[in-house]
């Protein structure tokens, strides 16, 4: 536990205590602790972390203004993974469950780059094996960080399955314009090479429920949507899933094999294709994601969506669930934002 001197009081739900040093995030000091809260991404871009202040007061920090807008902060609530406490005591809410179960500890350990392939002219799969003695565990749907030379700071991926009993660890890493972090993984990083990672981290998960579920990917997205409903299946989870996964081309579709593999092994599992900028040979138009939604259900409510993308492509997501009747609480996202220029 962190020493309290100098320091801020936290109370989660009414449930979780903890300190808050001089100046630091709530988030942060929560997962220094191993206290764990419900959250994604820690960059104000996927609102997994949002909770009301009841008591107390803080400073809000930074903010997309997509995980939460001007009203709801008028209202009180925050993004734990940007606001700092300013009161000696804080009550919290969560918007989000926290999370059951143990959970699998942080740790921090080098890993050896197995195969560095492209999947498409933008994503690679990286695939890393934990060096001894690490014995890597993670629930589907976490992410981790990895640290490349001369890089700060370090930089988080989605897991795109769950670990395997030899610590392999597969990742998928789009290029970014100007990104020395995935140009680095694209162009110098070779089977072999070591990288440091820690993690996991995150709460994205199946939300709990029996309704039938959504996986709405965009992009690399898929990695945490695919995995999610990957393990549920293989777990016997007999719920009617839909995984919709949209792209810009068909040159950016990926994975393919995959998901057909897993509608043909389980017949409660079926997929769809967007292609949203170009003709295509796979859909018969262009279509973006919330049109598809829009198109195809009347109304979600009762249903559960795990949502993985773009900060843009998350949002309007979630928005259009719950505009057909889905609950907030029944959406389980994952959104990352580019570390500019880096």
């Amino acid at each position: 536990m962190t020493s309290m001197n100098m320091s801020r009081t936290i109370v989660v739900n009414e449930a979780l205590r903890f300190g808050v040093p001089e100046g630091e995030i709530i988030l942060d000091a929560a997962l220094s602790q191993g206290v764990v809260l419900p959250h994604q991404c820690r960059g104000a871009s996927c609102g997994m972390c949002k909770a009301r202040v009841t008591q107390g007061a803080v400073d809000n920090g930074w903010s997309l203004g997509l995980a939460i807008s001007d009203q709801e902060i008028a209202e009180g609530f925050c993004l734990m993974c940007q606001a700092r406490p300013v009161s000696a005591e804080v009550h919290l809410s969560t918007v989000q469950p926290i999370p059951g179960g143990e959970g699998s500890a942080v740790q921090s350990f080098e890993a050896r780059v197995l195969c560095n392939t492209p999947l498409t002219p933008r994503v690679r799969r990286l695939v890393l094996q934990a060096c001894e003695p690490a014995r890597f565990e993670a629930q589907a749907g976490a992410y981790v960080e990895l640290a490349l030379p001369g890089l700060s700071p370090h930089r988080r991926y989605s897991l795109a399955t769950v670990p395997s009993s030899d610590g392999l660890i597969e990742l998928l890493v789009a290029r970014h314009p100007g990104g020395a972090a995935s140009g680095h993984i694209h162009d110098l990083l070779q089977p072999g090479d070591s990288v440091g990672v820690t993690g996991p981290y995150g709460t994205c998960r199946l939300p709990e429920g029996e309704g039938p579920v959504l996986g709405l990917a965009g992009g690399t997205g898929l990695a945490p949507v695919l995995s999610i409903m990957e393990d549920a299946l293989s777990n016997g989870d007999t719920s009617q899933m839909t995984l919709v996964f949209s792209v810009r081309d068909d040159a950016e579709l990926m994975l393919m094999d995959r998901l057909a593999r897993l509608a043909r092994a389980h017949p409660n599992f079926r997929y769809a294709l967007l292609v949203t900028e170009a003709r295509s040979r796979f859909c018969p138009k262009q279509q973006y994601a919330p049109s598809w939604l829009r198109e195809n259900h009347g109304s979600l409510a009762g249903a559960r969506a795990v949502i993985g993308g773009s900060p843009g492509f998350v949002t309007a997501c979630s928005d259009t669930c719950i505009a057909l009747g889905m609950a907030s609480t029944a959406i389980s996202a994952d959104s990352f934002t580019p570390v500019a220029q880096t």
